[in-house]
């Protein structure tokens, strides 16, 4: 298939799944094939997707507040309607305490009292009144409570999106470290990391600076069986392996001046240089595994 043929699928599978415009399409898959660079893609798409979903939260946030505005005077109105019923009121304009004025005066003119005579407090303190406002509040905090579990809900769900966006990012960074094996199609490789994506997403994670803390279903720390925390790098690493093969490093570089040992390799220094030497299949085992204890001989310490 041409690139020009991919090129039209992917642009319009970005238009219907993510709303992306053909102009910002443009600009991440151009014309021209020569033109089309990997990592530039990536990049650009992690941050138009990363809008995207910071637009989505925003706009839930503002309909689930008019939703709750609606909802509560919704909830006043039907009350008010069951008082009017309850008492025989016919009066639509009637709401609130002048509602309850009325009410106080139907059953004061029962027990030949003048409501027009009774102050503010006596209103409030009248036995009719007071059970109106305490049936009212228990009704309004019954509702209130529900409607803040909703929303509490739907906003844990927009921040767990919107952080998993930024774990997408870092795990893609990570992958790209390992030198995995991908499918010179760019719509085939997109695919093929979205299948990493996919399986981390049963992990939730919290932000830790630069990376994350990988959490189990039950939002505590992620370990392995001994204990011990799994860290964001080492999880990536894992589930990768399950998906990809590694391509073999071309070249580790001339020995040290002075006859030094070939099979002998510097200790690498970051998750990436570590996850790069372990999985090298062209370091002999014995070596890499004399490379991991000694890695998490230093993890222990440091």
């Amino acid at each position: 298939m041409s690139y020009t043929a991919l090129r039209q699928q992917l642009a319009e599978a970005l238009g219907t799944a993510y709303q992306i415009p053909e102009d910002d399409i443009a600009t991440i898959l151009p014309q021209e094939e020569e033109k089309f660079n990997e990592s530039e893609f990536k990049t650009k798409f992690l941050e138009l997707d990363r809008e995207r979903i910071a637009t989505i939260n925003q706009k839930g946030k503002e309909k689930f507040e008019q939703g709750y505005s609606k909802a509560k005077k919704e909830e006043r109105s039907g009350y008010e309607q069951e008082i009017k019923e309850e008492f025989g009121i016919d009066d639509t304009n009637l709401i609130g305490i002048d509602l309850m004025k009325k009410v106080v005066e139907l059953n004061a003119s029962k027990s030949k009292a003048d409501p027009s005579k009774l102050s503010e407090d006596e209103l409030k303190a009248h036995p009719s009144v007071i059970k109106l406002l305490n049936d009212k509040d228990k009704t309004f905090q019954t509702r209130e409570q529900e409607l803040q579990k909703e929303f509490d809900t739907k906003l844990t769900g927009f921040q767990k999106e919107n952080r998993f966006g930024k774990v997408s990012k870092h795990a893609l960074s990570i992958l790209d470290g390992l030198n995995p094996v991908l499918s010179k199609d760019p719509v085939r490789a997109a695919n093929q990391r979205s299948i990493l994506l996919n399986d981390l997403q049963s992990n939730d994670y919290q932000e830790e600076g630069e990376s994350f803390i990988p959490l189990d279903k039950d939002g505590k720390r992620l370990e392995n069986g001994h204990g011990h925390g799994i860290t964001f790098e080492q999880l990536v690493k894992s589930k990768a392996e399950k998906f990809f093969d590694f391509k073999q490093a071309e070249d580790r570089g001339t020995p040290p001046p002075g006859g030094g040992d070939p099979g002998k390799h510097l200790a690498p220094k970051t998750e990436q240089e570590y996850a790069k030497v372990i999985t090298d299949n062209s370091i002999p085992l014995e070596e890499r595994k004399q490379i991991k204890a000694d890695w998490e001989k230093a993890k222990s310490l440091s």
